[in-house]
């Protein structure tokens, strides 16, 4: 894909195709500056983007992430909110829970919740939550001084935007395929 800084040269007007594309140029780019952010904590960026998304569930009251009041969330809601490839979830997950200390806690899924009985659930421990809380901290310290200068009218617009994207992907997700297709 190219970059999308090449496109906004030409003077032409910014194509839908053209802010897609700037996501995923964000993306990668983003990619260099959490690593930074990780560095230092024994963790990689997939660990952290699982420990952080469940830091958020137990600690910070997040609600964008379905989660019981203990702070447990089911692996298929992991699978569906990290940011960063869920492919090995089900090993990370094992893994975090079988350090010393345990940086996760795993369970079966409540009989009385109507999910699969095989399905599991995992909630950050304390101890995971000391770990990743300095993180955390780093992370939204990059995000502040990446994004300072920018008008809040435009963080807003493109929160609002990209909220909007991942929205119509989440209510289209069983039909992603009738976004390539011709029909309307």
């Amino acid at each position: 894909m190219p970059s999308s800084s090449s496109r906004k040269r030409g003077g032409r007007s910014i194509e839908a195709a053209d802010n897609i594309s700037s996501i995923f140029t964000a993306r990668r780019d983003l990619l260099l500056a959490a690593r930074q952010v990780v560095r230092g904590s024994g963790l990689g960026v997939e660990e952290c983007d699982l420990l952080i998304s469940l830091y958020g569930a137990r600690v910070l009251g997040w609600d964008d992430i379905e989660h019981d009041k203990q702070g447990f969330v089911t692996f298929n809601q992991l699978e569906h909110f990290l940011v960063h490839n869920a492919s090995l979830l089900s090993r990370r997950i094992r893994k975090l829970a079988a350090a010393k200390p345990s940086l996760l806690e795993i369970k079966d899924t409540d009989p009385a919740s109507g999910l699969h009985f095989n399905s599991k659930r995992a909630r950050i421990t304390d101890e995971g939550g000391k770990r990743i809380g300095p993180v955390w901290k780093r992370y939204q310290q990059m995000s502040a001084k990446l994004l300072a200068g920018i008008p809040q009218s435009q963080l807003k617009a493109h929160y609002e935007v990209n909220d909007q994207i991942s929205e119509r992907i989440r209510e289209r997700r069983s039909g992603l395929n009738d976004l390539v297709s011709d029909k309307p």
